[in-house]
């Protein structure tokens, strides 16, 4: 018979680097959300998997799983094959060392996924064992028209497009990590159709003189984070992640670590000699590896209250501000200075110009209106600079622009700038 029982969470201890147990506050083991149990195999052996977040539940499925294995043995059910054996399997268990790799290798480059990426991660997949019912890998078949439904759910629900993509890629990219290690024969939702990911409302680049306004009524600890933010475009969790060892004395400029990047790749980015100053002022006295910057654990909530306190609107016709509208305002500002495509990639640390100048880089209302009437002038000079040459030619002004002027025929045709030559045959 197979028996349950409940696993502890565990932490590395820093200073002896042994495995221990994590305590809560009244210094109790804290318990796995999932049970464990045992039971004995086909062949004999003892086996391990993981359950349900309920005692009951898991006992269930363990009594499934060890009654499938005892037919097995006496010959009542075939041997199963490798890829079979794998989908009888507890589908957490697949998750969990899915979770496992993300979180040691599964990045860019071989790095570990980012916090958020994982908790994001682990969230749609439970959601997704929940909503499908999912005990063993095996379930997974002929589930396709089980997600479409569960995805067409949360867009009644007013989810955006965003938002379903991320329940969708959380699944189909499990489905292929079991592909590659053999655990599925195919991929069994690979005619799941992409979803409409292009934001409702863009965020805006908020001008100079919003940001000024915001900065009059910021604390000075979010000043400084709103000053940095606005002059590097880092996002959030990069501005977060920096430490005062990532300030150099000599230079104007913040060392961006690989595992601080949302590219995982080392860089540099280059800072104003002023703001370069000002965090040299307030590192001083810290280790090197303390924060940077003082990072709300929610910046857009922050924000929010200085914006309204500035009286700025959050939403307009020209779209929304939250706190990564500082990265599209750097990168509107970098153009704005004179900067080729090419500089504002790197700048912005995109990979292709096409997302610097399409996706972040905005076009303000004011200098649209400038550029317009500037070709409007070159237009209106441009006629009057005609007339003028038209009246050089005659002594006089025609009545209209499509009225023909005579021209005696001893008089000598001069060419103006700007004015097409006449031809052989007028010149004959």
């Amino acid at each position: 018979m197979p028996y349950v029982f409940q696993t502890y969470l565990t932490r590395v201890d820093q200073e002896t680097g042994k495995r221990v147990f994590r305590l809560d506050e009244q210094g109790n083991k804290i318990p796995h959300k999932k049970w464990r149990f045992a039971y004995v195999d086909w062949q004999g052996k003892r086996k391990v998997g993981t359950g349900y977040s309920t005692k009951r539940k898991t006992e269930n499925f363990s009594e499934r799983v060890q009654f499938e294995q005892d037919e097995i043995r006496k010959g009542f059910r075939p041997p199963p094959k490798p890829k079979e054996n794998y989908g009888r399997k507890s589908f957490a268990d697949f998750v969990d060392e899915y979770l496992e790799w993300g979180d040691s290798q599964g990045g860019r480059q071989g790095r570990a996924w980012g916090k958020v990426h994982l908790r994001m991660r682990s969230s749609h997949l439970r959601w997704w064992q929940e909503k499908l019912g999912l005990e063993a890998l095996a379930d997974l078949e002929d589930k396709l028209p089980r997600v479409e439904s569960e995805l067409r759910e949360l867009q009644r629900l007013g989810r955006s497009g965003k938002t379903l993509m991320n329940y969708s890629d959380a699944l189909r990219s499990f489905c292929n990590w079991c592909v590659r290690r053999g655990y599925l024969e195919s991929n069994p939702i690979i005619q799941l159709k992409s979803f409409n990911a292009v934001p409702r409302l863009q965020r805006r680049a908020m001008s100079r003189d919003e940001i000024h306004k915001i900065l009059e009524v910021a604390p000075e600890k979010r000043k400084l984070l709103y000053e940095v933010a606005f002059c590097t475009g880092l996002r959030a969790g990069e501005l977060g992640a920096l430490r005062v060892k990532d300030l150099p004395k000599d230079a104007p400029a913040l060392i961006l670590r690989p595992e601080v990047t949302k590219n995982r790749k080392a860089g540099k980015q280059f800072i104003s000699r002023e703001i370069h100053s000002r965090l040299l002022e307030t590192v001083k006295g810290k280790s090197p590896d303390d924060p940077l910057l003082e990072v709300p654990s929610h910046p857009a909530r922050e924000m929010d209250k200085d914006l309204k306190a500035a009286g700025i609107p959050k939403q307009t016709p020209e779209g929304k501000v939250d706190f990564h509208s500082c990265r599209t305002a750097y990168v509107t500002f970098v153009l704005g200075s004179g900067a080729d495509p090419k500089e504002a990639q790197t700048l912005a640390r995109h990979s292709t110009p096409t997302l610097t100048m399409n996706v972040y880089a905005r076009a303000h209302e004011a200098r649209l209106a400038e550029i317009a009437e500037r070709v409007g002038k070159t237009v209106l000079l441009q006629k009057r600079t005609v007339l003028h040459q038209k009246r050089n030619i005659t002594g006089t002004y025609p009545e209209s622009d499509d009225q023909e002027i005579p021209v005696k025929s001893s008089t000598k045709v001069v060419e103006a700038a700007g004015i097409e030559p006449a031809s052989d045959e007028e010149q004959a």
